[in-house]
Order: structure tokens, then sequence, then C-alpha cells
């Protein structure tokens, strides 16, 4: 069996040899041109083989066997597998940065630019990887100090620039026994309205239909920051986690709790209102961290009234945060596809689609946009 795996991998070589050398790209009428290149962004007119990318761990480490059993060893073409090899380990995040770095090279590598991107293109799914998430601990008697180190009891928003300026990413343990974290639905209703865009300014939270009077939980355990009327918000409660998050609780009727209380998960910190700019009774919940907001249904399902990962990825972006749950599902959107056609694909419904990614029906999909599919 290893003799004919050996064979059939030097069979290739002359292609994988050729590894250095620029090919044209594939003729305007191939089926290779009509099934693959249609679709993606090409910089330059040349190509590697794609050969490389197509195999797996195992026939790339045999082909290297085979390659260093030769007379005259080709060094470069070996250095150009093992660069492959590596390339198919990372994440798409590291994939994107070694892109950006080889635009900066004296001489631009356009068949290696166009290969990673063909490899990035064509990654159907995308699982973020399994990590460690971190619960930042010092000495300080405030939660999360080592991220904020800043604890301020009069304004909801104290955080400047500089505190996330130089961020790229944050892996967050949300809950953990070790670390006495729980987690509780601040309250169990219709959720009302979503995070994002709305009547012309950004919703930084979801709004949840309640009655005067109704109880509000601490969603995790953490310390009060601010427990006071705070402009639109009406009667505010801030609450900052062990786990880095800071909650915010608004259009409250009456406080349970104030600023520097110790509340623990599923802890009453006030009774639901209509305080401040609200046209009805309803709690405002938002997630942020570091004082930027995030999409909490990201993070929680109000649906299932509980958590969609005990760990979360914060992920730096050009306007703020991005936030992943662990294991969370992606998909690359390709040439032709459709809501219902992903859908169909992974057996899930086109409402569900669109919940999870805050789009409806007649949302048009742009070629490499990612979509959730899963949590």
């Amino acid at each position: 069996m290893f003799r004919i795996k050996i064979s059939f991998l030097l069979c290739l070589l002359p292609s994988i040899y050729s590894f250095n050398y620029l090919t044209t790209d594939p003729d305007e009428n191939s089926s290779t041109r009509k099934d693959t290149l249609s679709a993606l962004v090409s910089y330059g007119d040349s190509w590697l083989t794609r050969q490389a990318f197509d195999m797996d761990k195992l026939n790339i480490s045999l082909l290297l066997d085979s390659l260093y059993s030769l007379d005259n060893i080709p060094f470069e073409t070996i250095d150009n597998l093992y660069f492959v090899n590596k390339i198919q380990k990372k994440s798409t995040l590291e994939i994107e940065f070694i892109l950006d770095s080889l635009f900066t090279l004296e001489e631009i590598p356009y068949a290696l630019i166009n290969e990673i991107n063909y490899f990035l293109q064509s990654k159907k799914q995308i699982v973020y990887p399994q990590f460690y998430g971190i619960m930042p601990q010092d000495a300080s008697p405030y939660p999360a100090n080592a991220f904020y180190r800043n604890w301020n009891t009069n304004e909801h928003n104290p955080y400047n620039y500089d505190l996330w300026k130089k961020d790229s990413s944050n892996m967050l343990i949300l809950v953990d026994t070790l670390w006495n974290c729980d987690f509780v639905v601040p309250f169990e209703g219709k959720k009302t309205s979503s995070y994002g865009w709305r009547d012309g300014k950004n919703h930084n939270g979801i709004d949840i239909d309640l009655e005067v009077w109704d109880p509000v939980l601490a969603a995790f355990p953490g310390k009060v920051r601010i427990a006071k009327v705070s402009g639109g918000f009406g009667r505010l409660v801030v609450i900052r986690h062990y786990n880095g998050l800071e909650t915010y609780y608004a259009h409250l009727h009456r406080y349970k709790v104030k600023a520097g209380d110790v509340v623990e998960a599923g802890q009453v910190i006030g009774l639901g209102g209509s305080s401040g700019q609200s046209s009805g009774s309803h709690l405002h919940f938002e997630v942020r961290f570091k004082g930027i907001p995030i999409n909490p249904e990201n993070i929680i399902s109000f649906n299932e009234s509980k958590l969609l990962s005990d760990t979360l990825l914060i992920e730096k972006n050009k306007y703020g945060y991005s936030a992943i749950p662990k294991g969370t599902l992606f998909y690359s959107v390709r040439k032709g596809d459709y809501l219902f056609k992903i859908a169909q694909e992974f057996g899930i419904s086109v409402k569900n689609l669109c919940s999870l990614n805050g789009i409806n029906r007649n949302s048009i999909l742009r070629v490499g946009q990612k979509l959730r599919i899963k949590t």
C-alpha cells in the first residue's frame, strides 16, 4: 500500500515540481475557469499549481518523503510544500494577515497570492478553532480590572480609544464554576426590538417586553458600577462582570442595588419600567466590552434563555468588536448561492438562517460573505 501511494505521488511530481514557476490562467472556455475562477478575486493573470492545496496532510507528508529521496533534491519545491502545509493549519484571520504581508514585498508574488486567495474562497465551512478562555483577575477589588484599569461610578461609558486601540482579540470564559461565574437570562419576555440600525440611529441593545414592577435579574455575577438616572436610558444599572463584559439594564422603574454592590447571576437588580426615552414599559438590555456595544444575540439565545456557548471570542474589527461563540460554524457564500439553497444544504430553515445573521429573505448575498450556520 505504501509503495502504491509513493508511486501515485511521484506521478504528480512534474506539476508539483513546477510550483515556483508561473503558469497562465486557465483558458477562458475551460471547465476549470467556468467552475472555480469566476467567483474569485484574482491578482494578476498567473497561477501556481493548485494540486498541493487540494492534498491532505498525509499525502503532503508522503510527497515530501519522496522528494527527499531524489538524487537532486528540489529544495525550493519542498519549501513551498511546507508553506502550503502551514497555510492549511492557520485560521482565516491568520491567512488574511499573510496575504496583507505579501502585498508589501518589493516583488509581489501574484501567483502565490492567487493560490492563497483560491484556498480561502474555496473553504466551504469555517469553524473557529477551539480555544481556552481567560478570566482577567488581579489584586483589584473591581471585576476584570486587568481589562479596564478604570472604575467610574458617574459615567456609564468612561472609556476612550486608548483602551482598545491595540486590541486584536480576547477570549472570555462566560461561565465557569472555578471562577464562580454563572448565567441567568435578565428577563424571560418577548423581544420587541433587535440590535442594530433603527429609526436613523444605532440601537445598541435589544428590547424585551415587560410590565412595570417586573423583576429584572443580573445576567452574570459581578459588581454594580452604575445605578443612577442617565439620559435617555432613564434609571440605569450597569454591572461589570468577572468575565470581562459589562451589561446595561435601562428604563427601570426602581433600583434594587447601588453602585459598589456585589451581585450574583439571577439576583434582582431592579424593577421594570418606562423611565427615560421610552414609549412603553420594556427592558433595554445591552452587552458591552470596554465600552463598545456588541450584539447580545451573539452571546445569548433569548428564545431558549441560555448562552450560545460558555466561551466567547471577542474580535476587534474596523468599527468595534465582533462576538463569536466557541464552536460557531460559518459558511462562505459562493457564486450561485441563495438563502434557500444554503439552508437546505445545512438542514436548517431559511427563517433560522436569517435570524442567526440579522438579515431577511430579500437580503442580497455577496460572494465571500460569511453566514453563521450554527452555534
